[in-house]
């Protein structure tokens, strides 16, 4: 992405963050040495004055994902899970746009339609280039994963295909109110203290092997970075020569504040925060960490300042693979989320740093797969990962709250991870359309033959798809009677139609 510059612009942005004034008119009339520091003196407690009055607490964005496709298609025959092969479709180039809420900034939502403009003509690119390529011989797909690291009403930031194992990936950070492009030297005060800050932190984390390449990266200014909730997030990328692994290290705003403006370490009152699972996290005034064995079962520590509580984990649940830190109005949690018995499962602990107890889950496993962590950055916003066998087995995004004693509750509608997975359809279909999750009570004929892309449902009732011209579907399903077992089929469709009549693509696990 060509990223535009405005250092007046963007400097007088940061003013109202409490950094260093810009645009100040001198005079070209002599001045005495007292005149001069006089001078001086008033202006300095001036932009003091001022800096400290637009520092006010910032607000959350509510942003979400989108996802884009290029529309190359690749079919395959593949067997759909019960005992029947058919057509599998697949649309492999994808990426997820950031979609903002009305109320973020003019330019804000400019230069995220230029985004969603740059990355169109990307996957169109790269769907030309690809376009022979079947789904066997792909080991590369397009970067367009995104993870939001940042979203309120000053800082706007996220990275893209950092889960993507390619070269392709970048971080992208914005000033919320005039959609000014940051540079990591306008964050950063101190580039050779931040080299200094890096060591310092792969050292704690077991993984000085990645200093050099930091540094390397850093002096060539092609590390991809975001600000985040807790501090600054570097990517250190590693290549084995074929595949790109990127390490996420955190660079805390509480622990070097020295190296940010007041500005840029200004939280909106409730937050998330993705913290490292092997380093010490400074955040909210607090040193966090968490110290857990991979074995399976047994106990596992969280240290809060001087505080050690010692927490069981499940019977079966391995290493710890991830951390997430929110911040609510009614206190502070933690959510360790240690590795399962098999590859999709994982085990999601509430913990409450108040207290020091850990919070039970309720035993439907739906709720205990690990937060989505692609946008786990607002409170009001957080999901979970959930399985859904809803016409096939796919992955979906569940939204919760945080309940007052932090464990969190599900609630609406689940939304599918996958930009990739669509049905075809075998037959027309009469169906309702959807607007904003809900049927707005007109129906519409869909011609057999038409992709169903999956986009959102209850994973019992009904699955809202997306069809290619952007229009939302829905298709009502119920489950066969407890005594009734057709071969092939699993869900009656329309209240008439066998799933496999219907459509073809489905795939179920197991």
């Amino acid at each position: 992405m060509k990223k535009t510059r405005s250092a007046l612009v963007l400097t007088c942005a940061l003013l109202a963050l409490g950094t260093a004034a810009c645009g100040e008119k001198k005079t070209k009339t002599p001045e005495t040495t007292e005149s001069v520091a006089a001078r001086e003196s008033t202006q300095a407690e001036e932009t003091k004055q001022a800096g400290e009055a637009k520092l006010e607490t910032p607000e959350q964005l509510a942003v979400s994902l989108l996802v884009r496709n290029s529309g190359r298609e690749i079919v395959n025959l593949e067997p759909n899970g019960m005992g029947i092969e058919d057509k599998h479709y697949s649309f492999p180039d994808w990426a997820e746009v950031p979609t903002l809420p009305v109320a973020a900034s003019e330019g804000l939502h400019e230069v995220m339609k230029r985004y969603e403009e740059e990355q169109t003509a990307a996957l169109k690119k790269f769907a030309e280039t690809h376009r022979n390529d079947s789904e066997q011989d792909y080991p590369v797909m397009y970067a367009g994963d995104v993870t939001i690291c940042r979203s309120d009403s000053n800082f706007f930031s996220f990275v893209r295909g950092v889960n993507s194992f390619t070269t392709d990936a970048e971080g992208y950070s914005y000033d919320s109110r005039t959609g000014e492009v940051l540079t990591l030297s306008q964050v950063v005060k101190d580039m050779s203290r931040l080299q200094d800050a890096v060591d310092e932190v792969l050292k704690e984390s077991d993984e000085s092997e990645h200093a050099a390449l930091a540094k390397e990266a850093l002096a060539k200014d092609a590390i991809v970075w975001a600000l985040g909730n807790e501090g600054l997030e570097l990517f250190i990328a590693q290549s084995d020569g074929y595949y790109v692994d990127y390490q996420r290290i955190v660079i805390s705003y509480e622990r070097y504040p020295e190296l940010f403006s007041e500005g840029v370490k200004l939280r909106p009152a409730v937050y998330a925060a993705q913290l490292m699972t092997k380093a010490k996290s400074y955040i909210d005034g607090k040193v966090v960490q968490v110290k857990a064995p991979e074995t399976e079962g047994g106990s596992f520590t969280v240290m809060v300042d001087d505080k050690r509580f010692t927490l069981e984990k499940p019977e079966m649940a391995g290493g710890l693979i991830s951390l997430l830190y929110v911040k609510t109005a009614s206190g502070s949690y933690l959510y360790p989320e240690f590795r399962g018995d098999y590859s999709d499962f994982s085990y999601l602990i509430p913990v409450n740093l108040q207290s020091g107890k850990a919070g039970k889950l309720p035993e439907d496993r739906e709720l205990s797969m690990g937060f989505d962590l692609q946008n786990a950055v607002n409170p009001d916003a957080l999901a979970l990962s959930v399985p859904s066998d809803t016409l096939s087995t796919l992955y979906t995004s569940y939204p919760i709250i945080i309940g007052s004693d932090g464990v969190p509750e599900a609630i609406g509608e689940r939304h599918y991870f996958s930009g990739v997975t669509v049905l075809h359809s075998k037959q027309a279909l009469t169906l309702s359309l959807v607007k904003d999750g809900k049927e707005t009570g007109e129906k519409t004929e869909v011609p057999a033959d038409s992709n169903y892309f999956f986009y959102a449902g209850d994973n019992k009732s009904y699955v809202d798809f997306r069809l290619e011209d952007g229009r939302e579907v829905r298709v009502h399903i119920k489950g066969y009677p407890e005594d009734v077992w057709v071969e092939g089929s699993v869900w009656i469709v329309e209240e008439q139609y066998k799933d496999i009549d219907v459509f073809s693509g489905m795939r179920y696990a197991g």
